[in-house]
Parts: C-alpha cells; structure tokens; sequence
C-alpha cells in the first residue's frame, strides 16, 4: 500500500502545488480515516469532517479543542514551561469559545460575538465602514515597509492581521504588535510537538496573551468595544477573558496564513488570471473566497470522541481524539465540483467550521482577506514571487508560507 499523502508531512511544509496534489491523493485513499503518529486519527471527507466538526451528537465532543498537543504533563515536565504557567495560566483559563461545551453559555458568548448585533458582525449596511477601516490598516502597515525592491508578503500579512484583529477586540495600539507573537504562542501549542525552550516560550507568550486580554476585560469602559460587549451579555469575567484571547490567537494566524499560501497560489500560477481579477471589487471578492476554500490559514480542528460512534455515512471512530481535516473536505470531488475553477460550485467550504461551532470571526476574516488580497494587487500589480529558499515547520492545525515578491 503506498503511503498516507499527510504521514510525514504537514501542510506548513508544502508548496501550493504540493498541497493540491497531497490532498487530492487523500480522497484515492481505501479508508476514510487514518491514526496519523501524533495520535490523532484524521478525517478528510467532507460529509464526516462537517458531523464532527458540528459536535451534535452526545459521542462527539469539542472539549479539547484547545488543548496543547504535547498535553498539560509535558507542560509541567518542562522546568522552563512552569514558571509562566503558575503566574499567568493557573487556574486554567476558562472554556469560552471553541472548546465551550455548555450549550447555554456558548451560545451567550456567541450571540455577543457573531449574532445579528454581534462585535464581529460585519451587516451588510455596516460594510463599506469596515471595509475602509480595515484598507486604512493596509496602508498604515504597508507605509512600514520599502516603498521599492522587495516585499516580504509574509511580514506584512501578519502585521496586518496583528492589527485588524488587535484593533476589533479593543486592544490598545501599543499592544498590536505584539499580537502576532502571543498569537504563534497558541497555534504552535495547538499544532506542533514543542519541547524544551520551544515550549517554554510557547507558555510564556500564551500567558501574557491571558494577561493581556484579562486587562482588557477588566478595563471595559461601556463604550462599544469587545470587552464591554460581553460583559453587557453577562458573560463571567474568567468565560470574557478568554474568549478575547481566544479571538486573538485564532483570528491572526488564521487571516496571515490563508494571505500568504493564496499569494504563493496566485503570482506562482503561470496562469495569473486570478490576480488579474483582483483589480475589481467583484472579482476580488471571488478570488478570495475561493483562496480561504483551497489555502485556509487554519487546516484542521480536534475534536474528542467520548465513546464509539458510527457516523452518518458509515464511518467508525473509536474512543480518542480526531482531527477534521477541512483543508481536504474542501476539495471533497463528492462535495465540489472542480475547485480550482472560479465559476464552479458546490457546498459550503468548512474552513470555518459548520453549524453550532461555526468561527464567531468568520466575516471579519473573510472581508481582511479580501482587503488584503485587492490592496497588494493594487500596489503591486506587476509582481513576480521571488525565491525564497528554506523550510517550514511541523504543523498539523496551522498553515502558511514564507512569500517575498519584487514590487
């Protein structure tokens, strides 16, 4: 049997090209799942990845979706890790928002995030406030950066996420560039075997992360900000802190990620119609779309299965963990037709996840990718990617791309 196309290798260490082609393989795979050596067992077809990402059924929980993958023990085996633990992660943060299991408080959380008056709501006639609000955040990090030669787009994205997401949860401007870093600190904990002083600086930027965002809660004035939001919706101080956090992390890695692999995608394609449709707001809005369906910042998501389950189309999970693979439910041939065609269709990407655990972010995101993706093309219409030699981490829950181009 040949081997599993995501056994060795993460998305975070693949070209564009790989990707594709090692998540396309997935669907010639004999089974639908596969134990991968983290321990988790993968699914990737598009009808398990959604029932498993929505948790409705009492076997599958979502309780551990933010748990660090190397586990609390190795936390507190580490000498380095425990200090910052005790200071700023002891108690354990609260469950907030996507490894919330009570119903009733996760809908209150959600509701003040992403309901029809949510903080993260983008309403149609609120749109073109946002919109320019968020190209102000372009230019102001763009200006940052030489205004001729070479553009390090991997920089810049997460500069620009850094500040797009510090700005919607209320942090002070001081603090938004520091966002990127205790955002890495929770995906690396998230997706990565991290050991030794890797590990120990993971814990020390999650827990300024929490500190951070703890401040915040506690400084909420009642002007309408993130913080004042929840505390308004009567959310608990520990539930309110960690749901900012929780935006935090999430909402920079996954709006940098999905910028750099999409760039990659679009200026390496010898074929660059894609791009060329970037110089019209429709077109960008279609291009962008389809980059968050194919190249997500965000690729997978645990999920715990408390005892065995059949799922509706057959498959068996048994007790333990299970990493829903979305970036490949994406590309389901049973869900989509042909994804690399902008005029094709098919069901709702799961890139944000479905139903009841659908990201409170998700139209913030969507719109700070789409603003992204039509500022560089308008500020460098003509680029060519350059060479940028190296390797990329282990990853199973975060993806990007290192991405320079010659302005």
């Amino acid at each position: 049997m040949p081997e599993f196309p995501l056994a060795e290798l993460t998305l975070n260490e693949l070209s564009w090209q790989q990707r594709d082609l090692r998540l396309t393989q997935l669907f010639d795979w004999p089974e639908p799942t596969f134990r991968h050596g983290s321990g988790l067992v993968m699914v990737w077809q598009y009808d398990d990845v959604k029932e498993v990402l929505e948790a409705a059924r009492p076997e599958i929980s979502n309780a551990n979706s933010l748990d660090p993958l190397v586990g609390y023990p190795r936390i507190m085996a580490t000498p380095g890790a425990i200090p910052p633990f005790l200071r700023h992660l002891v108690p354990l943060p609260a469950k907030a928002t996507a490894n919330l299991a009570d119903e009733d408080l996760h809908k209150s959380v959600w509701d003040a995030m992403a309901g029809p008056t949510g903080h993260f709501t983008v309403a149609a006639d609120a749109r073109p406030a946002r919109e320019q609000e968020i190209h102000g955040h372009f230019a102001a990090e763009l200006d940052r950066f030489p205004a001729q030669g070479r553009l390090d787009v991997t920089a810049l994205s997460i500069a620009f996420a850094a500040r797009v997401t510090g700005s919607a949860v209320g942090l002070q401007p001081a603090d938004w560039p520091r966002v990127a870093a205790w955002s890495g600190a929770q995906s690396g904990l998230l997706g990565r075997k991290q050991h030794g002083r890797e590990l120990a600086d993971a814990v020390e930027g999650l827990g300024q992360l929490f500190s951070v965002s703890a401040r915040t809660v506690r400084g909420a004035d009642g002007e309408r900000t993130f913080a004042s939001r929840l505390q308004q919706s009567g959310i608990p101080h520990r539930v309110a802190v960690s749901a900012m956090a929780n935006s935090l992390a999430a909402g920079v890695h996954t709006i940098a990620g999905t910028i750099q692999q999409g760039v990659q995608r679009l200026l390496d394609n010898p074929d660059r119609t894609w791009w060329s449709a970037l110089k019209d707001p429709a077109g960008a809005r279609r291009v962008a779309s389809r980059i968050v369906q194919l190249d997500p910042g965000l690729v997978a998501w645990k999920r715990r299965i408390t005892k065995p389950v059949t799922l509706s189309s057959g498959t068996r999970l048994e007790k333990g963990q299970v990493l829903a693979l979305f970036a490949g439910a994406n590309r389901d041939p049973k869900a989509f037709g042909d994804p690399y065609d902008l005029d094709s269709r098919g069901k709702l990407p799961l890139t944000f996840g479905f139903g009841r655990h659908v990201c409170p972010g998700k139209q913030l995101a969507n719109l700070a990718i789409e603003v992204f993706l039509q500022d560089l093309h308008a500020a460098a219409p003509d680029a060519k990617l350059v060479d940028t030699p190296g390797t990329r981490g282990r990853d199973l829950l975060f993806s990007g791309a290192d991405v320079t181009i010659v302005v």
